[in-house]
């Protein structure tokens, strides 16, 4: 349970690191410019594991993690730009190393065949981080990670609310 607990913390820190508040880009890509959720201030909603965990170590299963996200991160803006560039902005509330207006920087591209949103961190190109769609409207972008670890799966399903 141990490694699971390692494995969330870890999630919710790259997803965090990779889709909070960014600024522009200039990466150049081949995304699906016509999906609904393109050009709209997205704002995550909720975080999902399933199945639940006890995160915290309390004795009770904690299914959304969003309780565990300080809320600096939770006004935090991204919007998936044609052409390919992630932007947004940290939100009103400012995290201790938040500058105004500006995150990380990065790029995504969308295979509509496998529904599968492939984000690039700007500052890291390494750093990748693959969602299966489950739901794109102009007002929510639902998405998951699904992980095995030592033979068990686990599934993280994010939600984006449109501001």
């Amino acid at each position: 349970m141990k490694r699971i607990n390692s494995f969330i913390a870890a999630t919710m820190a790259i997803l965090l690191m990779t889709l909070a508040g960014c600024k522009k880009n200039e990466i150049e890509s081949e995304p699906a410019d016509g999906l609904p959720f393109v050009g709209k201030r997205m704002v995550l909603s909720s975080f999902i594991m399933d199945p639940a965990v006890d995160f915290d170590g309390d004795g009770k299963v904690d299914p959304d993690l969003m309780v565990f996200l300080p809320d600096c991160e939770k006004d935090n803006v991204m919007i998936f730009e044609k052409g390919g560039r992630l932007s947004g902005d940290n939100g009103a509330k400012r995290c201790d190393d938040d500058s105004p207006g500006q995150g990380n920087t990065g790029s995504w591209t969308y295979d509509e065949q496998t529904k599968m949103l492939r984000i690039v961190d700007g500052v890291d190109n390494t750093d990748i981080s693959e969602l299966k769609v489950i739901e794109a409207s102009s007002k929510t972008l639902k998405a998951q990670v699904e992980v095995e670890e030592d033979g068990f799966v686990i599934k993280a399903i994010m939600t984006w609310k449109a501001l």
